[in-house]
């Protein structure tokens, strides 16, 4: 069996909005039958914070020097597996804390600066290890209407495994459809993704028609400011009683 690795980096764990969108995905690569999926909730680690000491591209080149967390799991667990899935909600225009002090610690995996000019299309710094034929998904939700408010996390994917070597599933309003519990609406939605899943497994990569459908939002702007009005105006009746 082939190994599906997702990388859960929202503090809320299983109860992740965006985690319900990546499960659907996830099914649909599964539906071919040659895959088996694991999920690591980065909240639920140890993750101590980088040192800034380099040693992982000098003095103990390809491995950091930090031992006693679970890092080094994480670690091995990417290098075994065939797919890897980052899900995670937008924060601020980036990803969660957690998440990047994870991939802060995961530098070991590419090889050190020395000089090379920035490539087209690849890594910045290139991978230490074999990395052919894995496949690298980014998933993350947000509550704006467009997907502009993922360009900074795209640039920060190029530098790191580079233009081009990886998919994205970029997911607005995706809170508010789930939370809503619009069955019929959240089942097309969510068919949708588990679509995406299925072609992703046959073809190890995401068509241009697919990723068209994944762009619309499931609300129009005018519907989906009411929801938002709504939501804030609970939000603090909430805060008053507090």
């Amino acid at each position: 069996m082939r190994k599906i690795l997702v990388i859960n980096g929202s503090p809320k764990k299983e109860n992740s909005t965006t985690m319900v969108v990546t499960k659907a995905f996830v099914d649909g690569i599964k539906k071919s039958g040659e895959f088996e999926s694991e999920i690591i909730d980065v909240a639920a680690l140890t993750v101590k914070p980088c040192l800034d000491c380099l040693s992982c591209w000098g003095r103990s080149e390809g491995e950091c020097v930090i031992k006693d967390d679970d890092v080094p799991f994480v670690k091995q667990k990417i290098l075994s597996a065939d797919i890897i899935i980052l899900s995670f909600p937008l924060f601020f225009f980036g990803m969660p804390g957690q998440m990047k002090m994870l991939l802060d610690r995961l530098l070991s995996i590419l090889n050190a600066y020395c000089g090379q000019e920035v490539p087209e299309n690849g890594s910045f710094h290139g991978f230490r290890y074999d990395m052919n034929g894995k496949k690298f998904v980014i998933i993350s939700g947000c509550a704006w209407n467009d997907q502009k408010v993922f360009d900074p996390l795209i640039n920060q994917f190029d530098c790191i495994v580079g233009h081009g070597n990886y998919d994205t599933l970029f997911c607005p309003q995706v809170k508010a459809v789930v939370d809503q519990g619009m069955k019929p609406r959240l089942i097309r939605y969510l068919n949708n993704y588990e679509k995406a899943g299925e072609e992703f497994g046959k073809n190890g990569c995401l068509s241009s028609e697919i990723k068209e459908l994944l762009k619309k939002t499931p609300f129009s702007k005018t519907v989906y400011k009411q929801i938002l009005e709504k939501f804030w105006e609970k939000e603090r009746l909430i805060g008053t009683k507090t």
